[in-house]
């Protein structure tokens, strides 16, 4: 009898001992997923602007999309990303359509057992100054880069597809046109969805703006944006771009007063994802850390070419997105001028820009099949990106981090850069072109 009671004793100490541990455990686990998100569900971030009628919510995979979160009074708009088996990304109509009713509703999910997080749908822009002097041609940047000494190996070639995420492409430009991507899973005009990737006769890219097939720019960012990556080379017309021969998808998620949203942007990267798009150039920022536009981010196998932002400010201090995701495949790009100095908007940071390349006063490609100069990181990023591309396509057995790790270990070093950016360099393409050969 003695024998038994204490064995039940024992095994009731075990129990409990275990359901403490249990306890713990969950707790930590708990503890643990809130210390992931703990930046979506910082206050100051709801000081930047956000759409007023919608949340972004990730669900846990399995949730049932509208019932788990029918008591917020939410209306399901469509899917943003399918992360894993672990949870997916949803935009949803909210019913008090007010930013009060933004921070309210978020509240409220985060108490919810089937979300794992939820965030506003922040605005971003276009990070540059107004284009300016259309009659400025001396294209300097190629020169500081050393571009004309890379084209001595090599120019390019259209194994490569670098996505403008940004405010679409003239793709019909003179000077763009031989370099524009066409979707070879699509047959163009037939109404029908060929390649199975959710858009109809997207052929060059995609509106995520108004939603149809025809990603042109309306604002004159990203045209400018995709000379500078790959105008097309030797061809007696116009500009030359860091690459002459690549391929240039539109992807426009920003609208003609150079304005779009977090959920458009998270939409533009997975098209490039599905597409496999080796590099995208992304020329906007603001807002505030959003775990979901950092998830399709981290689930994008290619490069994130991004600019830092031209507040002048240390972006170690006071991030600028997507340029300070510290997901591995983004490079961030200050911007410098004709004599290597750092433009003065130009955001900078010791440990969270990468390196800088010319951006300011640089003439590109320009809507209405013109020519134009503008200024800015926007300007510096796709520097990099045309870099990125000739380098991929010389050796398209390259990895993402390969690539980046040519770029940012072959750059010259410049003083104004020294102890601002990573590297404490400026872009040199033709060092890097020969790193990998």
């Amino acid at each position: 009898m003695f024998k038994r009671r204490f064995f039940n004793i024992i095994t009731a100490i075990c129990l409990s001992l275990l359901f403490i541990l249990s306890s713990i455990f969950v707790l930590n686990q708990e503890v643990a997923a809130e210390d992931k998100f703990s930046d979506v569900y910082n206050s100051s971030n709801y000081q930047n602007p956000y759409a007023k009628d919608r949340v972004i919510v990730a669900l846990k995979s399995g949730a049932d999309i509208q019932l788990d979160v029918a008591d917020e009074g939410l209306t399901f708009q469509n899917i943003l990303s399918e992360e894993d088996s672990t949870y997916d990304v949803m935009l949803y109509t909210i019913k008090d359509q007010s930013a009060e009713g933004v921070i309210e509703t978020i509240n409220l999910l985060k108490k919810n057992p089937a979300v794992v997080y939820a965030e506003p749908d922040y605005y971003l822009e276009a990070v540059d100054t107004i284009p300016n002097d259309p009659s400025y041609s001396r294209l300097y940047g190629l020169e500081r880069i050393s571009a004309p000494a890379a084209w001595d190996t090599y120019t390019g070639a259209k194994n490569v597809v670098v996505g403008v995420i940004d405010t679409g492409v003239q793709y019909t430009h003179p000077d763009l046109a031989g370099n524009i991507w066409v979707n070879p899973g699509e047959i163009a005009n037939n109404g029908i969805d060929d390649d199975n990737n959710g858009y109809i006769d997207d052929v060059y890219g995609w509106n995520f703006v108004s939603n149809n097939n025809r990603p042109l720019d309306d604002n004159g960012h990203g045209t400018h944006v995709a000379g500078t990556i790959g105008a097309v080379g030797n061809n007696g017309i116009g500009v030359v771009g860091v690459t002459w021969n690549t391929q240039i998808a539109a992807l426009k998620f920003l609208d003609a007063g150079g304005g779009g949203y977090t959920s458009d942007a998270i939409r533009a990267i997975n098209y490039a994802k599905n597409k496999n798009f080796a590099i995208t150039n992304n020329s906007w920022g603001g807002g505030s850390f959003s775990q979901s536009l950092k998830d399709a981010i981290d689930s994008y196998s290619g490069l994130v070419i991004a600019a830092a932002g031209n507040n002048g400010t240390n972006n170690d201090s006071s991030p600028t997105y997507p340029a300070s995701y510290t997901s591995s495949n983004v490079i961030a790009v200050a911007a410098t001028n004709s004599s290597d100095g750092r433009a003065s908007y130009s955001n900078y940071g010791s440990t969270s820009v990468d390196l800088g390349a010319p951006g300011d006063a640089i003439y590109s490609t320009y809507i209405n099949s013109g020519y134009a100069t503008a200024s800015g990181t926007s300007m510096a990023a796709p520097q990099v990106s045309g870099a990125a591309a000739l380098l991929k396509s010389y050796n398209p057995s390259l990895t993402t981090a390969q690539i980046k790790s040519a770029i940012l270990s072959n750059v010259d070093a410049v003083s104004s850069l020294s102890g601002r950016t990573v590297t404490g360099g400026r872009l040199n393409v033709a060092k890097s072109l020969n790193a990998i050969k």
